[in-house]
């Protein structure tokens, strides 16, 4: 896949690197060695992908009240759970910076349009687009911890939380009027939010 990158998206891949794990793609945060359930990456939310694939448009035989969500594109977004923590390597030898998990919480499914939908439909549709399996909610543990080499001079921050599928689609009900045009955040791996400066 080719994907673009910004100057800024390629400093935020680099304490991957130095973890010994391939450097990831913006739509493929990698698993924390011996840690496959916690992943590391950056948040893309400005780096757009094309859905994998979207189903047709809703038939006009469908039953009344089922829905479709078709999305045409998604990104990577990190909800936060707890504060972002730092360190400075103020040494001109490289450090090891460790940072655990102060804070618990759940993050759930969430979308930017006002009343009821229908969550599975969202979540079917994400899954469809995006090629990952995701889920209403995920709870975002104490217990985890990363440990990221910061070079001479460098600062690094790491956020703990929820990676989400950031999904844009249509969102359309058989028998109503209409179509929603709908973003969905949809909760995929707990994880962390890693970057130098």
């Amino acid at each position: 896949m080719l994907v673009k990158r910004t100057l800024a998206s390629v400093a935020l891949v680099t304490p991957l690197a130095m973890l010994g794990a391939t450097p990831a793609f913006a739509d493929d945060p990698q698993p924390l060695p011996d840690n496959p359930e916690v992943v590391i990456g950056y948040d893309n939310e400005t780096e757009i992908f094309p859905a994998k694939a979207a189903p047709p448009p809703m038939a006009m035989s469908c039953r009344p009240g089922d829905a479709t969500y078709r999305v045409s594109a998604y990104s990577n977004s990190h909800k936060a759970v707890g504060p972002t923590q730092s360190n400075h390597n103020a040494t001109s030898r490289t450090a090891t910076s460790t940072f655990a998990a102060t804070v618990s919480g759940t993050v759930s499914i969430a979308w930017n349009v006002s009343g009821s939908l229908k969550v599975d439909r969202l979540i079917a549709g994400a899954e469809v687009a995006t090629g990952v399996n995701l889920s209403a909610s995920l709870t975002a543990s104490l217990g985890n911890s990363i440990a990221v080499p910061t070079p001479p001079r460098k600062t690094t921050t790491a956020t703990y939380g929820v990676w989400r599928k950031k999904t844009n689609g249509i969102y359309q009900v058989c028998g109503q009027r209409g179509q929603r045009r709908v973003t969905a955040w949809t909760p995929w791996h707990v994880g962390w939010y890693v970057k130098q400066r």
